[in-house]
């Protein structure tokens, strides 16, 4: 007999329960109303838990405060609430009144194994669980669930041509109906397919997707629903969340929804991601539990950079002492990271890309940037040294626009050298970056003025700003790392908000930390978590404009 399928959600399982000791009708009522919840939820939706009880059971409880659930959470947990009720119940093919699927009939429509079905229970395929007598339960899954699972789906199944199921002769019925309820009752194009699904039995994304190919193809469309968002509104979309700026106020300035606006922020995240062509495998000799767990790679990674000329002169010229050991396991920590990092990017779904997968690709890459920018910086005095012999005398004798280019652009093929820096082979980083170093130096043209005895040399004054060395060493340091203006004024915010910053960063030197480690730490939800951080950035940049 197949196991249960368990909820989650700790709420969701409980209400699961609760249900348990209704009537059969009542069961029979709760089913259905969950079959019909399933295709409107929003994956990057959030939903109070008062509501989703009303949603299936038709009731409405007064619960002070109520949890709030994401989408994506709901959506797994729901062929668990489905499976339960129907155990519950004891459903029996007497009780089925409309064609199903088995698990068997649906891993030999969509060319999948049994337990690729399984996995699609969490993605949101309702299942029901018959009973046939003699302690043996079927698995079922109602054509309406299959249909609708199937259009949302159809690029991961890959049989998208074979999944439209709506015949020719039903989309004029389906464009009258939704000319009938846009003009009579202004419904949107969502409600509007939800209900034509439930008249006719179709999938309310099949029947949406039917209604956006009737827009499309004629001169005066019934929706005037927003355009998709482009290019443009999703980065504007992040970089306002950058700020700070909560997700309902970018909504209200672009005239869309709160969910599309998470949507397009989340679509961003995902482009840059894309761009920046991470790893797709892990190296096999790399272990991850001993690298993490060493405390070089998760203790006093605190940021030393410095934006005055002068001052990182004098920086790169005092020799820090290197230990062999912690070198070495910072360099592995760091491709390991990079690695994983990239692996999980290649495992997320592209179209509706999960917002907590995302933060924890770009936690793993926070990490990685912290961990190079060491390994930088103890290179320092030999990337100094090198570039001096080359040209001839102190780089204090050059002119300090020149000077900044050639200490910049050193840092940045220095850091190339450690990407290409295999750290499972015996060796120093010393020795790929004075190597790259003696080749970028040897193509540059200028001739330091020589220390001459009893005659005064020019040298850098302070005060010439050069550009934070931090923020170039990798391509996503530029909106994953904590803004500097941030960073000079942290100790001034109050205890929650410096919490977060700094464990959210790793400002206080140690790895950053994901959403869901800092609401574990703050004993709150990753909704909270969010929005405290949000409130955090808000409150340090506007400490930041007064100074």
């Amino acid at each position: 007999m197949p196991a249960v399928s368990h909820a989650k959600v700790p709420c969701i399982s409980q209400l699961a329960n609760e249900l348990g000791f209704a009537s059969k009708p009542t069961l029979l009522r709760h089913l259905d109303r969950i079959d019909e919840l399933a295709p409107q939820v929003d994956p990057e939706g959030i939903y109070p838990e008062d509501w989703i009880v009303f949603r299936i059971t038709g009731y409405r409880p007064e619960i002070e405060s109520p949890a709030l659930i994401p989408g994506e959470a709901l959506r797994g947990d729901l062929s668990a609430v489905a499976e339960h009720i129907s155990e519950h119940a004891k459903l029996s093919e007497s009780d089925i009144h409309a064609p199903y699927e088995t698990i068997n009939s649906l891993a030999s429509r969509w060319n999948v194994s049994r337990k690729t079905i399984e996995r699609y229970r969490r993605l949101g395929l309702i299942a029901r669980r018959l009973d046939l007598g003699s302690g043996r339960r079927l698995i079922i899954f109602m054509q309406s669930a299959v249909e609708w699972f199937e259009s949302l789906n159809a690029e991961r199944l890959g049989r998208a041509a074979q999944f439209d199921r709506i015949e020719s002769s039903k989309i004029s019925l389906f464009e009258r109906w939704a000319k009938g309820y846009r003009r009579h009752l202004g419904w949107s194009r969502s409600q509007s397919a939800a209900r034509i699904a439930l008249r006719t039995g179709h999938s309310h994304e099949g029947v949406r997707k039917a209604l956006i190919r009737i827009d499309r193809e004629s001169l005066t469309p019934i929706f005037n629903d927003p355009k998709p968002t482009s290019t443009r509104d999703q980065i504007f979309a992040h970089r306002a969340s950058l700020r700070g700026i909560e997700p309902s106020e970018i909504a209200k300035k672009t005239a869309r929804s709160h969910n599309a606006v998470l949507r397009a922020i989340n679509s961003a995240r995902m482009h840059l991601l894309e761009s920046y062509k991470l790893p797709t495998q892990v190296d096999e000799h790399l272990d991850e539990e001993p690298l993490l767990d060493s405390p070089a790679v998760n203790q006093g990674l605190m940021p030393r950079t410095l934006t005055d000329l002068f001052e990182l002169v004098a920086q790169m010229r005092t020799p820090e002492p290197t230990v062999v050991y912690s070198e070495t396991m910072r360099a592995k920590a760091y491709h390991l990271l990079l690695q994983s990092a990239g692996a999980l990017f290649h495992s997320l779904d592209k179209t509706t890309p999960s917002a907590p997968t995302l933060d924890e690709i770009e936690t793993k890459l926070r990490w990685a940037g912290m961990l190079k920018a060491e390994l930088l910086y103890s290179q320092f005095n030999l990337i100094l040294q090198t570039i001096e012999h080359k040209i001839g005398g102190p780089i204090d004798t050059l002119d300090p626009t020149r000077a900044s280019f050639l200490l910049l652009g050193s840092i940045r093929v220095a850091s190339d050298a450690i990407d290409r820096f295999d750290p499972t082979h015996s060796g120093r980083i010393a020795a790929p970056v004075g190597l790259v170093i003696t080749r970028f130096a040897s193509h540059q043209p200028d001739i330091a003025q020589p220390p001459s005895a009893g005659k005064a040399s020019r040298r850098i004054p302070p005060g010439h700003i050069v550009e934070d060395w931090s923020r170039i060493i990798n391509p996503w340091h530029q909106w994953l790392m904590c803004n500097p203006r941030i960073l000079k004024i942290v100790e001034q915010l109050d205890d929650r908000d410096q919490l977060i910053l700094n464990r959210r960063y790793g400002i206080d030197g140690s790895p950053p930390a994901s959403r869901v480690d800092l609401a574990g730490l703050l004993d709150t939800s990753t909704i909270y978590t969010a929005r405290f951080e949000r409130i955090a950035i808000r409150n340090a940049f506007s400490i930041a404009r007064k100074q």
